[in-house]
C-alpha cells in the first residue's frame, strides 16, 4: 500500500513539474479567455469519433483471444477498455492492469494472460509510434533539431540513444530467463510452497498473453484496427483546431494533426495521470516550435483537448460500463 501511494505521489510531481513547465510564462486570464471561446458543438463530433476509437481497440483487443473456451461479449471488451482509461486518470498505468482483471473476473478467466495481451498491444503500439515518428522527421520535419528541442534530448550523444534499447532489451531477457528458471524448479522438485506456485501460473498465462499474437487468424484486420485507432487519434487532434479557429487562423489542418497526434503520444506515455502535464508541455512545444503558434494558443489547444477527452471518458465510460452490466443480465449471460 505504501509503495501505490508513493508511485501516486511520485507521479503527480511529474505531472506538476510539466504542467509548470507549461504553464510558466503563459497569461492564465489570455488562455481563459480563449477557452471560452471554444466552438462547443465540435464536442459532439469529437466524443463520436473518440468512442470509435476505443471501439476499434476493443474489436483488435477481441482478435487475441480467439483461443479462449469463454468468448467476452463485446459489450464487456468496451467496458473494459473505458475503465482503463478512467483508472489511468487516477492511477498512472494501473489502468493497463484494471482492464484484464475486469473483463477476466466476469468471464471466469485468467487475468495473467489477459494482462499479457495488454503488454503485447502496448508493444505493438510503440512499435507504431517509434515507425511513425521516423516517418514525419523525414517527410515533415525540415529542421531535425526541433524534435531534440520538443523531446528535451539535446546533447544526448550516441550511447545514450543505444543505452535505452539495451536496457529494454535485458529486461526482457532476464524476465524470461527467470520464467523458465521458475519452470525449470517447478518440473524438477515439484514446488510446494503455494505462493511459488501461483506464481509460476501467473507468469505462464502472461507468456502465453504475449505470444498470443500467434492466434490472429485475420491479420489485415487486426492492421486495418491498427489503422483505424490511429486515425481516430488524428482525428481527435484535427477536430480541436474547428473548436479554436485554429483552421483557419493558422492553416492547421489533417498532416499537422498526424505530426501533432504522434509527438503528443510520447507525451501520453510518460507516467503522469492520463498524461496530465506531459501531453500539454509537448502538445504545446509541437504547435510552437513547429508551426509557429503562440505559446498561449498552444496551450490553449493542448488543454481544451485533453479536458474534453476527460470529461467525455469520465460521462460515457461509467454509461458503458452500466450497459455492459444490464446487457449481460437482460440476456441472462452467466459471468
Amino acid at each position: 500500500m505504501a509503495s501505490k501511494g508513493l508511485k501516486i505521489v511520485f507521479s503527480l510531481l511529474i505531472a506538476a513539474l510539466f504542467l509548470w513547465f507549461a504553464f510558466r510564462g503563459v497569461p492564465l486570464s489570455e488562455l481563459w479567455n480563449q477557452i471560452t471561446e471554444i466552438k462547443l458543438g465540435w464536442i459532439f463530433p469529437f466524443t463520436i469519433v473518440m468512442l470509435l476509437s476505443h471501439y476499434l481497440r476493443a474489436e483488435r483487443w477481441m482478435l487475441l483471444l480467439t483461443d479462449l473456451k469463454i468468448k467476452p461479449l463485446r459489450s464487456t471488451m468496451m467496458a473494459g477498455v473505458m475503465l482503463g482509461y478512467m483508472v489511468n486518470y487516477a492511477f498512472p498505468r494501473l489502468g493497463e492492469v484494471s482492464r484484464p482483471v475486469y473483463v477476466a473476473r466476469k468471464n471466469g478467466l485468467s487475468s495473467g494472460k489477459l494482462l499479457g495481451t495488454i503488454v503485447l498491444e502496448r508493444i505493438i503500439d510503440l512499435v507504431c509510434l517509434i515507425f511513425f515518428l521516423l516517418f514525419i522527421s523525414i517527410y515533415f520535419i525540415a529542421d531535425e533539431e526541433i524534435l531534440s528541442q520538443i523531446f528535451g534530448t539535446e546533447g544526448w550523444t550516441t550511447r545514450v540513444y543505444l543505452f535505452i534499447p539495451t536496457v529494454l532489451a535485458l529486461l526482457i531477457f532476464f524476465s524470461w530467463a527467470g520464467f523458465r528458471l521458475l519452470r525449470f524448479i517447478e518440473t524438477k522438485w515439484q514446488l510446494d510452497n503455494p505462493f511459488l506456485k501461483k506464481l509460476v501460473e501467473f507468469i505462464d498465462m502472461f507468456w502465453k498473453g504475449i505470444v498470443s499474437v500467434r492466434n490472429v487468424n485475420n491479420w489485415p484486420l487486426y492492421i486495418l484496427y491498427t489503422l483505424g485507432i490511429w486515425a481516430g487519434y488524428i482525428m481527435m487532434a484535427y477536430l480541436p483546431f474547428w473548436m479554436l479557429d485554429m483552421h483557419t487562423i493558422y492553416d492547421l489542418g489533417a498532416i499537422e494533426a498526424m505530426v501533432l497526434t504522434i509527438i503528443s503520444a510520447v507525451g501520453m506515455a510518460v507516467p503522469t495521470p492520463g498524461g496530465i502535464g506531459s501531453y500539454h508541455l509537448f502538445t504545446q512545444q509541437t504547435l510552437w516550435l513547429i508551426f509557429s503558434v503562440p505559446l498561449v494558443t498552444s496551450l490553449t489547444y493542448a488543454t481544451v483537448n485533453h479536458g474534453v477527452t476527460m470529461i467525455m471518458v469520465l460521462l460515457t465510460g461509467p454509461l458503458i460500463l452500466w450497459f455492459d452490466k444490464y446487457y449481460t443480465l437482460k440476456n441472462k449471460v452467466v459471468r
